[in-house]
């Protein structure tokens, strides 16, 4: 019997309520995919599903919970980045290692440990799910949305930050100018995935929400920064996001929008 959403989204906040808060993981730890970070049981940031129009509800989410991604979800990252994205938009699996090595502890991943159905969940996505160490063998790590992020010296979003060192590996300093500064005072949110077949219930938002809430607490930045299109700049204003008008960005070939999310005593 498939599940209310709004039992569904109860336990989606539940979920974001438990999470531990931000911490830093080694680039160790994330390779090894450390069982520790697991046990606490969303589309583009500039481009987020669409909470408006609720969807069919489909699949059986038994579990939720939401934790730290690691290295090990990458391919699971790639594949909702290609079912949600065009092409010249896409985060690439090299950048995606890159800034799940550099900040892991500002990328989020909404997972379930139940099985839902291809049809909602698409097939090469599903392919990519893999177990996850809970203590239980029946439990799964199934990627439902993620919400990946760096941090900047620069109070918007700029093509730099999108940017990442092509050498990365072996001279992560090479070009400093690029990608994460871990001294920054934002975050940039570069991805806010949610698997097309589960957009449309409000799991963009809560996430959304929570990462605003966790960010603010730690006193890690001073404000978040994102880019979006004209037509969703609605939907961050109702999430506490200020448009301050058309971004210097060229990513994508897209002309964007600049929002802002200021800390109080941060205004622009």
């Amino acid at each position: 019997m498939p599940r209310d959403v709004r039992a569904e989204t109860s336990e989606l906040a539940g979920a974001m309520e438990s999470m531990a808060p931000l911490s830093k993981v080694s680039a160790r730890e994330a390779a090894s995919g450390d069982p520790t970070l697991e046990e606490h049981g969303a589309e583009d940031g500039r481009r987020p599903a669409e909470d408006e129009s609720p969807s069919s509800n489909r699949g059986s989410l038994d579990a939720f919970y939401a934790v730290p991604l690691l290295l090990s979800d990458v391919d699971a990252c790639v594949k909702l980045e290609e079912a949600v994205f065009p092409i010249d938009e896409r985060c690439t699996r090299d950048k995606f290692m890159y800034r799940l090595t550099m900040c892991n502890e500002l990328s989020l991943g909404l997972f379930t440990s139940a099985t839902p159905d291809c049809e909602a969940m698409g097939a090469e996505t599903a392919a990519v799910a893999h177990p996850a160490y809970s203590g239980s063998p029946e439990r799964k790590r199934v990627l439902l949305a993620h919400l990946v992020c760096t941090k900047s010296t620069h109070t918007t979003v700029r093509d730099q930050d999108m940017d990442y060192p092509e050498d990365w590996r072996a001279e992560p300093l090479a070009q400093p100018h690029l990608g994460h500064k871990e001294a920054g005072r934002t975050v940039c949110v570069h991805s806010l995935a949610v698997l097309p077949g589960y957009q449309g219930r409000g799991y963009g938002s809560a996430l959304m929400k929570s990462f605003v809430q966790r960010v603010e607490t730690s006193g890690v930045a001073d404000r978040i920064a994102l880019l979006t299109y004209d037509r969703l700049v609605p939907f961050y204003e109702k999430l506490g996001f200020k448009n301050l008008g058309k971004s210097e960005a060229t990513f994508g070939g897209v002309a964007w929008d600049d929002m802002v999310y200021e800390f109080a005593g941060d205004a622009l």
